[in-house]
């Protein structure tokens, strides 16, 4: 519905509009984390096209949930022991696989773990943590389009994992940048900080990191990475969207970042 359009401002200062952005209400009815050392200064909102009313923000207590595209919300609290303290580094995705699963965090280590929840955001089960190294703060997640269980989390540390990969819902990771334990990349990946991660759906073997110094590409699930030479300039690439639709021709992918 082109009609419906919601936004933030810092804080989970939402506000939604039905008609196309001619006017603007307020889209926080009980979402009662708002305001500084409630919610990320960076508000983040996850939706899904297959379900386009279902959204999720997060904040100081947990996942809050709208499954009516932002009228009122519901808390999912999580215990601050595995959230942690709230930072701009929280985030939450919906499966692009299956909107009945969720990820959500800030942190993978001792004091804060990613969740996933299997039943749209009712409730939440902490993951497990990487066990080769001390992990932190994440600077992003990402999920695969047609694995359901397959999630991606993303770090910034310098001299550790960039990329950390689950096929099995969180219960084991591995290290898909070629780091591990390492303080040098054996498959290309550069030492430098990663905002998102986008899985071809047309051809799964390809991945696009998003990078502080450009777009860097592996065509074979995660096995090398390269530099891709297509174009785009050596600049910090922050989100990247994947639109595929079918023409009478052919089905077009178009990539935006």
């Amino acid at each position: 519905d082109p009609d419906k359009l919601i936004g933030g401002s810092q804080y989970n200062g939402l506000r939604r509009s039905l008609d196309g952005g001619q006017t603007w209400i307020s889209a926080t009815s009980g979402l009662t984390n708002t305001g500084a050392g409630n919610a990320p200064f960076i508000t983040k909102i996850a939706k899904t096209n297959k379900e386009p009313d279902l959204l999720f923000a997060v904040g100081r207590s947990g996942v809050f949930r709208s499954t009516n595209f932002g009228a009122n919300w519901s808390l999912t609290s999580i215990p601050s022991s595995d959230w942690g303290s709230i930072s701009t580094f929280h985030d939450v995705k919906i499966s692009r696989a299956n909107s009945n699963i969720v990820w959500a965090g800030a942190r993978m280590d001792a004091t804060g773990k990613i969740h996933v929840s299997t039943n749209k955001g009712t409730t939440f089960t902490a993951t497990s943590i990487y066990n080769v190294t001390t992990m932190g703060l994440i600077s992003g997640l990402a999920t695969h389009p047609l694995q359901d269980s397959t999630a991606y989390v993303l770090f910034s540390f310098a001299r550790k994992p960039k990329i950390l990969r689950t096929t099995n819902l969180g219960q084991s990771w591995e290290d898909i940048s070629g780091f591990g334990n390492g303080t040098v990349s054996n498959n290309g990946f550069p030492d430098v900080a990663i905002y998102d991660l986008l899985v071809m759906p047309h051809q799964p073997n390809i991945i696009w990191a998003g990078t502080e110094i450009g777009l860097f590409e592996s065509t074979d699930d995660g096995v090398s990475w390269h530099i891709a030479n297509n174009g785009l300039p050596a600049l910090p690439i922050w989100a990247m969207t994947c639109l595929l639709y079918t023409s009478d021709a052919a089905d077009d992918l178009l990539c935006v970042d």
